[in-house]
């Protein structure tokens, strides 16, 4: 017994056929290129956030460089102990971008005999919140370079959450 759609029948199978296409389409087709733009817009955007990041830091050039040859000047130390320095300054960033600690100001001391313990020390300025500090000490404590913290300093910033932080870091060579 066949049926045969009446034209009303027919048109709104017609339609309902048109928009699940049109659906299907849209889902398989065009979404998929939408959400490829939208991730390129993205990365686009966090280029540019690292251009100027770097455009800054070339009109900085000469400063860093000035900064860099009075640190080095004053620290006279061979390669190899400049570079464990560069390495533990390395390793302080990370622990401090870990623990959402933002870093003002990192110096290192001298390599000298530092209350009758061998090493040498590093000075930081930071910025975070009591939790990130916690974190942060936490970690430095808890880090296999044998560090010690040998003085810390803690300021509130006035109207704000923000504490400001200075170090006092050493680490023991043999």
């Amino acid at each position: 017994m066949v049926r045969i759609l009446t034209k009303r029948e027919r048109v709104v199978l017609y339609i309902a056929i048109g928009i699940v296409m049109l659906s299907l389409g849209f889902h398989l087709v065009v979404a998929p290129v939408l959400q490829k733009n939208e991730l390129l817009n993205q990365e686009i955007n966090i280029s540019k956030i690292k251009l100027k990041k770097y455009a800054w830091l070339l009109s900085q050039k000469d400063y860093i460089q000035n900064k860099y040859n009075s640190v080095a000047f004053n620290l006279n130390l061979a390669d190899s102990e400049k570079d464990a320095i560069v390495g533990l300054l390395s390793k302080l960033e990370n622990f401090a971008q870990g623990s959402n600690i933002r870093i003002i100001d990192i110096r290192p001391q001298s390599y000298t005999n530092i209350e009758a313990s061998p090493g040498f020390q590093i000075d930081l300025r930071t910025e975070g919140t009591i939790e990130n500090y916690l974190k942060f000490i936490h970690t430095i404590q808890n880090s296999p370079l044998l560090l010690k913290i040998r003085r810390v300093q803690l300021r509130i910033k006035p109207n704000t959450q923000v504490l400001e932080g200075s170090f006092s870091i050493s680490q023991f060579s043999f």
